[in-house]
């Protein structure tokens, strides 16, 4: 924690700057300008459920990466001695947006919430370890080439803070000053709008979180440098131009963030505007049913993202993202007192990084989650160490942080989930099965007496009426106050608070004015169903669920389908790891080929997109029935040729090169060959990768998209 004499008013920010006497920091913001709190990491505790098993799962991963080999490139870069260690691989080792300050971050924050002494005891070694290796100039990076400067600067920040903050490290502040004169002086500020490669518009909340903590008026200054106004103006009166200039979704949010440090540190109204306005564009405009957004790591117009979510298996950069939602939900609930933030918090817990698979051991984390209509999948990314595992620990050690808030009138219950908390001589036990049981029960214990307090409970936005909410057996009408339902009385010991919720399924829409694309929902929780042949797009159009989907016994939220006998609709977080799924449902994939029905020869990878190969005779075939079939390919500057061959016949040599970087356009150019005018029947197709180029490729790799069936 900051002090003892401190009270920390934004949990894994820290940004209210009260006064600290013993360091004389000088108060910097007024506190009033909080409407709630959070509780302090240590004063909440998650009990037996799938966040705590979680929790503890990551706690047990990040305490196993070896410190010599998390120090390995930093120790070759200043030449010292590097003790054996072995290279982690994948972007760690490569310097890519380089994840050591989050890891700090995250495991500060994951002791200040478990206790464990062997996380403070990493944190604080890594620090000391890592800066033996700073050079005398204050430069502090990985390699010699970070690919990132801003970005791994900011990361830095941000970790320095929480080691001292969380894990009470004081040598922390030395060395994040150091670092920041060497940024002052070197860190490019051409600040070019949306200029994803530097993510320079996300340094400004740690640098204001610094100012903070160590009452320094220089993080203040360079804080002020990097605010992003070009970009959250637009919120002061619509929205940004997103169909016009390519926006990153997760850091056009993470951005967000900064704009409420900007308003904590200033009280300048307007970067509350900025948030509010920016929260309603996301919610309304970019989120699917799951709360997940950026298909491709982008802002759409709703037609695009439409046609996107048909394309792509990248529907949400899951870790990060949900780090994202929950700061700047976590400040929107604490700065205006609504509940209604705390419903985007709710669907990460459900579909989000709460729904996450393992991570592999070498470092591969479920980059994204998959929405695709026709099929997908919860897997691990390909490549090891991405900015992924560095915003995960810091996620799932918010959990906690995120269940109650607080403030004088009383205590504040904003996720449902089982948990124990103590506050003004009341000690709170949450016990629910939620969401696989619509109840959840508080018990209290009070000191002798009783305390006349109001307890306030969030209601869900999915909710259409009232949860029923009764005390110690007898109903209750309790108050609606900002999305609180607020009930305020004389608490006795051992007084119990049932809530039930009214929770069914339900269709939700991404287009209200169209059938397709829909998901099915239960409460916050994304539904799917196993994904299949025929193509299930009737299911979405019945005019009663009720009747359409029957509960199976003993299996939680599983339903039967009237109907189609092969298909059972279950939550999304249920699938196992690369089991096939179809989350949203919508008629214009239906005849797109599933994996399972594609046999693959040679070397392919699955990369962030298409599945590709440089293998000469590497080949995918598929056995159809139809009157043809349409191949969908992309290309790169190092593409080359393939060939199509239909029932043991070649056709024509396909040149997939394409002198972008970036690929075709996904969703809506992609490279397409349709083979049509075949007799009606059962047909063979193989793709066949050739080792030919065109001249100007650098390369002769094949990337295929999908195969459609045309009947």
């Amino acid at each position: 924690m900051l002090f003892k004499s401190v009270k920390k008013l934004i949990g894994f920010t820290v940004l209210v700057c009260l006064c600290v006497e013993l360091y004389a920091q000088q108060q910097v913001f007024d506190k009033n300008k909080l409407l709630l709190a959070p509780f302090e990491y240590n004063e909440v505790k998650l009990l037996d459920s799938p966040l705590k098993h979680q929790f503890d799962e990551v706690v047990a991963y990040y305490l196993a990466i070896p410190d010599n080999d998390l120090l390995k490139g930093f120790r070759q870069r200043a030449g010292l001695p590097t003790y054996g260690a072995r290279d982690l691989g994948g972007w760690y080792t490569n310097d890519i947006f380089h994840v050591f300050g989050q890891f700090l971050s995250g495991m500060s924050r994951l002791y200040a919430v478990s206790g464990n002494q062997a996380l403070k005891n990493k944190v604080n070694f890594l620090v000391e370890e890592w800066a033996k290796t700073i050079d005398a100039n204050g430069y502090f990076f990985y390699s010699s080439k970070p690919n990132a400067p801003h970005y791994v600067y900011e990361k830095m920040v941000g970790g320095l803070v929480d080691a001292y903050v969380f894990a009470g490290d004081k040598n922390a502040l030395k060395q994040l000053s150091i670092i920041t004169d060497w940024a002052v002086k070197n860190l490019n500020r051409d600040r070019i709008y949306g200029q994803t490669q530097s993510e320079w518009y996300t340094l400004s909340e740690n640098l204001y979180r610094a100012y903070c903590v160590t009452g320094d008026k220089k993080y203040l200054d360079f804080g002020k440098i990097w605010e992003y106004t070009d970009y959250w103006n637009y919120y002061l009166t619509g929205v940004p131009p997103v169909g016009e200039r390519r926006h990153h979704a997760y850091s056009h949010l993470n951005t967000l963030s900064s704009a409420a440090a900007a308003y904590l540190v200033s009280g300048n109204e307007k970067y509350k505007t900025i948030i509010k306005n920016a929260y309603n564009f996301f919610w309304k405009e970019q989120c699917f049913a799951t709360g997940g957004f950026g298909p491709d790591e982008r802002l759409l117009p709703k037609n695009e993202l439409i046609k996107t979510l048909e394309t792509t298996h990248n529907t949400f950069e899951t870790q990060c993202g949900s780090w994202a939602i929950f700061k700047l939900s976590k400040y929107l609930i604490m700065i205006t007192g609504d509940a209604r933030y705390g419903d985007w918090i709710e669907k990460m817990t459900m579909n989000g990084i709460g729904a996450n698979i393992s991570m592999s051991p070498d470092g591969r984390v479920q980059y994204y989650s998959d929405y695709n209509p026709r099929e997908g999948t919860r897997h691990n990314h390909h490549v090891g160490w991405t900015c992924c595992t560095g915003t995960r620990p810091e996620a799932v050690a918010e959990y906690t942080d995120m269940v109650y808030f607080k403030n004088n009138d009383g205590l504040y219950v904003n996720l449902y989930t089982p948990s124990y908390a103590t506050w003004h001589g009341i000690s709170v036990t949450q016990q629910t099965n939620f969401p696989e049981n619509n109840i959840s029960l508080i018990k209290l214990n009070v000191k002798k007496g009783g305390i006349e307090t109001t307890l306030s409970f969030r209601k869900p936005l999915w909710a259409e009426t009232m949860p029923v909410i009764s005390v110690n057996g007898k109903a209750i009408k309790p108050k609606l106050v900002n999305n609180w339902m607020q009930i305020k009385r004389l608490w006795l010991d051992n007084d119990q608070v049932k809530i039930t919720f009214p929770m069914k399924l339900y269709i939700d829409r991404l287009d209200g004015s169209k059938p397709y694309p829909a998901a099915f929902m239960y409460g916050p929780v994304a539904m799917a169903v196993n994904a299949s042949n025929p193509y299930p797009e009737d299911i979405v159009v019945s005019k009663s669920i009720s009747e359409q989907f029957i509960p199976i016994s003993g299996k939680p939220l599983n339903y039967r389908i009237k109907n189609h006998s092969d298909l059972i609709l279950r939550p999304y977080y249920q699938f196992s790891p690369n089991e096939a799924y179809t989350l949203y449902i919508d008629s214009v994939v239906k005849n797109i080929v599933l994996q399972k029905d594609l046999v693959y020869n040679g070397d392919w990878k699955q990369g962030r997109g298409p599945i590709f190969s440089n293998e000469k005779g590497a080949s995918i075939s598929t056995t159809f029935t139809g009157t043809g079939i349409k191949v969908y390919l992309d290309g790169y500057r190092n593409s080359g040729k393939a060939q199509i061959i239909i029932d043991g016949k070649g056709t024509d040599v396909i040149d997939t090169f394409n002198a972008s970087a970036n690929g075709y356009k996904p969703g809506s150019s992609y490279l397409e060959k349709q083979y049509s005018s075949l007799a009606v029947g059962t047909h063979k197709m193989v793709l066949l990768v050739l080792d030919e180029k065109n001249p100007q490729s650098k390369g002769t790799f094949v990337n295929v998209v999908k195969f459609e069936v045309l009947p």
